[in-house]
């Protein structure tokens, strides 16, 4: 079924899906066929290039679809700088932000759209995600919460701190217009938690909506941007200044403290090993250092492997955004 069309007061259509690209020949299509595929049809597809060498733009153009539109960037600007430009082009109420390698399930802009208008207050909506390969196939599907749910800031953060990024990509996202404005834009200076940076931002406006369903398909490929900053060393400032953005913003007790920069010291661990297979000797060994430095004895690493990770302790968020460890998992979040 198709969903009822209508416009926001005061915006030209609903939903603008914001896709940035650069030398994506090799999936853009794809991308923007299951945009058009969606049963809720009230959108403008804008495509923002950066500067793409290969036939992207050829591509793009080959689409006759009037709510497509193409802006070329001259040179080359950046991921962040071009999620930026995608989205001043935006003319829709709510902004989905789509990477050219993605897919988005055919009812994906109708379940989101839907949550944005039943809750007024909420800054975005986000869901489950399907893992595909480079074909598209599904490897698997990853939900974090059990329910459809609101999560307020403090709770987000709660689950950030142990799990990660549980709000997802940005094309699992579509967000308000109206809090993006408010909230301000992608951060240059996060190249690789440049999304988490913002979701924390946004959340600080209002809830973050649900959806357990995974309504969004997330490429895993060798040449994802995500595989060169790891193998180059280039992660680890955003780890600690998203960790420290969040310790920050709530109160935690110091058993949270602790397994918080556990985590850290984990990640660091895992990427110094990565570096190590791949040939690198001085980045991985001043990692290692960073690791001893955020977690002296690892004790925070082994609580957070041993019994948060495991699901066996969790955080949970008391009044005026303290956070304390509690029997059983966050905010009954799941692998």
């Amino acid at each position: 079924m198709v969903a009822p069309a209508g416009r926001g007061q005061g915006w030209d259509m609903r939903a603008s899906v914001c896709i940035p690209t650069h030398n994506s020949a090799r999936y853009v299509q794809e991308c923007i066929d299951t945009v058009l595929a969606q049963t809720y049809q009230d959108f403008e597809l804008v495509i923002s290039d950066d500067a793409s060498t290969d036939a992207t733009c050829d591509i793009v153009r080959g689409f006759s679809d009037p709510r497509i539109r193409l802006h070329r960037l001259e040179r080359n600007v950046g991921m962040a700088a071009n999620f930026n430009h995608a989205s001043s082009l935006a003319r829709g109420e709510y902004i989905k932000f789509l990477c050219h390698d993605d897919l988005l399930d055919p009812a994906c802009l109708a379940q989101q759209v839907a949550v944005l208008d039943e809750n007024p207050g909420a800054v975005l909506a986000t869901t489950g995600l399907r893992f595909v390969d480079a074909s598209g196939g599904t490897i698997r599907t990853s939900s974090w919460i059990k329910r459809r749910c609101l999560l307020g800031h403090a709770e987000l953060v709660a689950g950030t701190l142990i799990y990660g990024n549980i709000v997802g990509p940005p094309s699992a996202v579509l967000i308000r217009r109206s809090a993006l404005l408010e909230a301000g834009p992608f951060s240059a200076d996060l190249p690789q938690f440049l999304d988490v940076d913002l979701w924390l931002r946004l959340a600080v406006l209002g809830p973050v909506g649900y959806l357990p369903e995974p309504l969004c398909g997330f490429r895993l490929h060798a040449q994802m941007r995500t595989n060169q900053l790891r193998r180059e060393g280039l992660i680890r400032q955003d780890v600690l200044r998203i960790t420290q953005t969040m310790l920050g913003s709530v109160a935690p007790s110091a058993l949270v403290r602790c397994v918080a920069w556990g985590r850290v010291a984990g990640s660091f661990l895992k990427q110094a090993l990565a570096g190590l297979r791949h040939g690198y000797l001085q980045w991985p060994l001043s990692a290692l250092w960073q690791a001893c430095r955020v977690d002296p004895a690892f004790i925070g690493l082994f609580l957070h492997q041993a019994l948060f990770r495991t699901g066996l302790l969790g955080f949970t968020v008391r009044e005026g955004r303290v956070l304390e460890v509690c029997p059983g998992r966050t905010l009954r979040i799941r692998e």
